[in-house]
């Protein structure tokens, strides 16, 4: 039995291997080429553990090394800071602080690290048209914020609702021609037409990718007020719903289940779950308006809550319920209680005729 501890980077990997006895740790760096990768695949046996840390290259790499040994097990990285507390920071210590963990966990039985699931591809891809979705989102906001800026300096009082509608912006671009300050609009706003465009292109591409997950999304949409786009984003998070034991184990990766320490008599709310993905909540938290104005129920709840607790407390425990309805949903593959057949229906078609399109551009193209 041989346990390995990998700490991996975008270049190369450092190696820390012990044996199942007492004996004397070995350390190695292997380039990540293919003769490196050759090298370090001859000290590998079917009879290896392997305990990797989860950075952007490791899904890859677990793909490589995972039918040539026994476990490769990813480690979450939030989890691991935790653990170890060592005060260097080497490559070397790195690894064996992974392998001793390894040895420790496989031998005892007990579980130190939580593994990370390996996402499919599919799975994969999305959560990647998602982060570059997301990059492009902040920096609207930051175009905007800067346009607006720039106007509030030379005492122009238009609001935000007003600078972004296309009427507003033509007056803007009019404004003290031939300035600094115009030079910088109109830059400005071209950028923000630009990424407005490559925003709506990343969004078609991700409900284009999300159609092997059909089912699913139809079940989450019958929530009113939950639309395709942010059905695949939880879709993107979970990966599959049986993942999850529980409805708390699914909010609480869904970072919306925050801990609760209680000490003597007094009781504290801390953080929510960093090891957890944060996609869907952001989403979410985008659509709890609509959610509350479609679940008189839920609104009720919300409207007394916010009288006793502060509300952003009380959103996140609306996520926290949202959140719980849908792993109900998924798990017994049924649609929600309040489903409006005609408005759920007209959503799934809508989508639908979207994909149909998109493949008939394929087609053309």
């Amino acid at each position: 039995m041989q346990f390995v501890g990998i700490d991996l980077h975008t270049n190369r990997f450092t190696c820390c291997y012990r044996g199942e006895e007492k004996e004397k740790k070995e350390t190695a760096t292997f380039e990540l080429t293919d003769y490196g990768l050759a090298q370090f695949y001859q000290t590998l046996t079917d009879e290896t553990y392997v305990l990797v840390e989860a950075t952007n290259p490791t899904f890859a790499f677990v793909r490589l090394i995972e039918p040539m040994v026994k476990e490769v097990i990813i480690a979450n990285t939030y989890e691991l800071k935790q653990i170890s507390l060592a005060r260097k920071n080497t490559d070397k210590i790195d690894a064996d602080i992974l392998c001793r963990i390894l040895k420790m966990q496989v031998l005892s039985g007990e579980r130190a690290v939580s593994p990370v699931t390996v996402p499919p591809v599919t799975i994969q891809d999305l959560r990647s048209l998602f982060t570059t979705y997301r990059l492009y989102r902040k920096q609207t906001t930051q175009i905007k914020n800067r346009v607006h800026s720039l106007l509030k300096e030379r005492l122009y009082g238009f609001t935000q609702e007003e600078i972004f509608s296309k009427k507003d912006q033509e007056k803007i671009r009019k404004l003290e021609n031939g300035t600094a300050m115009a030079f910088q609009i109109h830059q400005l706003l071209d950028n923000l037409a630009s990424k407005e465009v490559q925003i709506d292109e990343l969004e078609a591409k991700i409900k284009e990718h999300a159609e092997p997950y059909m089912t699913e999304i139809a079940i989450l949409t019958s929530m009113k007020g939950i639309g395709v786009f942010t059905a695949i984003a939880v879709i993107a998070d979970i990966i599959e719903v049986n993942r999850f034991k529980n409805s708390k184990a699914f909010t609480s990766y869904l970072r919306s289940a925050p801990k609760v320490s209680n000490s003597n008599t007094s009781k504290s709310v801390l953080g929510t779950n960093k090891k957890g993905r944060k996609l869907a909540a952001t989403l979410i938290t985008q659509s709890l308006n609509h959610v509350l104005s479609a679940s008189p129920k839920l609104n009720r709840w919300y409207e007394h809550l916010t009288q006793l607790k502060k509300k952003g407390l009380v959103r996140t425990g609306l996520r926290r319920r949202v959140f719980a309805e849908m792993y109900q949903m998924l798990k017994k593959g049924e649609y929600h209680y309040g489903r409006d057949a005609r408005m759920h229906d007209a959503k799934m078609l809508q989508y639908k005729r979207f994909l149909e399109k998109r493949k008939n551009l394929l087609k053309t193209a």
